[in-house]
């Protein structure tokens, strides 16, 4: 083969070489696009996660603010309803049920908001706090009326010395106490041995009014068994330290379930 044969050969070996260089050249530029592609939207990808994992985050701690402050609500009208029936037997027979209903609604609403957002535990907590208001509710008058009456024959005992009083209504005052106080422990025979007793006692103790003494009758008549409970007592008063020891459940549960609450720290 001749010098020009051989030239013509490298002639045309040359034009591949050329054309792969040029489509390496333009496949690599195309991989670096592709890597810059992907790893742009890696980047985005991974800020798009990071906005919606700040936005649970927002939503959640949202989610327990306001269950912090339903539960504080839901304590708060609770603990109001306790002081508002301690309240009832000083206060006119008349105002005792208007009172009541008014400060009971709100312990029945925000219970209700309680079951929107409550963990299954708080709401337990909450149900068994609000059976002991409704029992507290449901028996609120008839403990006014029996406290009441229990402080009016405590008035009217004999200020001076009780052993020698000669005042006969001073006499019936503590008589009528007595039976009073006494009252869930006698069997059926003593309840109808004493019942005459009792009502001429409280009428002769001139210390209570005619309506107060029929009110305390017809209790002595229809709630011999709930008796302790209506009465209390000076060391121990049933009712409210049963809806003490629900609340006192309840604001624990709430505590650990709402734990950017810082007001339930105090309750």
């Amino acid at each position: 083969m001749d010098m020009v044969d051989l030239g013509a050969i490298a002639a045309l070996l040359s034009v591949p070489t050329a054309l792969v260089a040029a489509w390496w050249t333009k496949r690599s530029a195309e991989s670096a696009t592709s890597a810059a592609l992907l790893t742009g939207r890696n980047q985005a990808d991974a800020a798009i996660s990071a906005v919606r994992t700040q936005s649970l985050l927002d939503q959640d701690q949202q989610r327990h603010i306001a269950l912090g402050n339903v539960c504080m609500e839901f304590l708060s009208a609770a603990d109001t309803l306790v002081s508002i029936v301690k309240r009832l037997p000083s206060l006119d027979h008349d105002e005792r049920k208007v009172l009541l209903a008014k400060h009971a609604i709100p312990v029945e609403t925000s219970y209700a908001s309680l079951e929107f957002l409550a963990p299954p535990d708080v709401l337990t907590a909450a149900e068994q706090l609000l059976s002991q208001c409704r029992s507290l509710e449901w028996r609120a008058l008839d403990r006014a009326v029996l406290r009441a009456t229990i402080s009016a024959l405590e008035a009217g005992w004999c200020p001076g010395d009780p052993e020698n009083c000669t005042t006969d209504r001073h006499g019936s005052a503590f008589v009528a106490w007595q039976l009073l106080v006494d009252w869930a422990r006698k069997d059926e025979e003593g309840k109808s041995h004493d019942r005459g007793l009792l009502d001429y006692c409280l009428r002769d103790s001139a210390t209570l009014a005619e309506a107060q003494v029929d009110q305390t009758l017809s209790l002595v008549d229809r709630c011999p068994a709930t008796w302790d409970l209506l009465i209390g007592g000076w060391a121990r008063d049933p009712l409210i330290e049963r809806l003490e020891s629900r609340r006192k459940t309840f604001v624990t549960t709430a505590r650990a379930a709402s734990l950017t609450a810082p007001s339930l720290a105090t309750a």
